[in-house]
């Protein structure tokens, strides 16, 4: 996906509770560069190219600081970043339960159908601990639950899953279920199985 892609796509979303896309021609950590100069613009974002890195950049909804910002060295990974953290705002906004924004998550991200998304989150909501890290995991991007805590099961967590072995986030939550549910199986599978990064 190319920029002018993730641009058309935002445009064909619901943005009422979204941050509003910029064109800037800089950022830094702290501020945006808007018509020659620095300055703090309230909830916007913006991706762009300053000849050497792409950038994503983000401000919040109070001030106008920037709270989000990373360099990139090819176009994809740029837009690619911008439409996971924009999908996860997305969901965020739709306030519906915790289930159906992880379905829609699961359906987006990663291109399971309905059906698919369900059967997953069906077994993972049977563990409370792997469900709610997980749903922490497509809020915010990280391998940990609202308290910081990371569950962790036959001495695995889903983030040494993730680092560790070739599997997806979701394929790292899925797994820890697994070992939940079969651990003699599990094990078994990861010494012998799957191929390390």
């Amino acid at each position: 996906m190319v920029k002018a892609e993730l641009l058309k796509w935002y445009a064909s979303i619901e943005t009422d509770k979204m941050p509003r896309y910029i064109e800037i021609s800089d950022a830094n950590e702290s501020q945006i560069f808007l018509n020659g100069c620095w300055q703090n613009v309230i909830y916007v974002w913006s991706i762009l190219f300053d000849g050497k890195n792409w950038k994503y950049v983000e401000t919040d909804s109070d001030k106008g600081y920037v709270f989000d910002f990373k360099s990139f060295c090819s176009e994809n990974e740029a837009v690619e970043y911008a439409k996971d953290i924009l999908n996860k705002k997305l969901l965020a906004s739709k306030g519906n339960s915790k289930f159906e924004m992880l379905q829609r998550y699961i359906q987006q991200k990663y291109g399971y159908s309905d059906k698919r998304a369900s059967s997953m989150l069906n077994q993972m909501k049977l563990y409370d601990d792997i469900f709610e890290e997980f749903f922490n995991y497509a809020r915010i991007g990280k391998f940990c639950k609202k308290d910081k805590t990371q569950t962790q099961v036959c001495g695995y967590t889903a983030e040494t899953l993730h680092r560790d072995y070739n599997l997806s986030p979701l394929g790292a939550y899925n797994y820890l279920v697994y070992l939940k549910e079969d651990p003699n199986n599990a094990l078994t599978d990861l010494k012998a199985g799957l191929p390390r990064k």
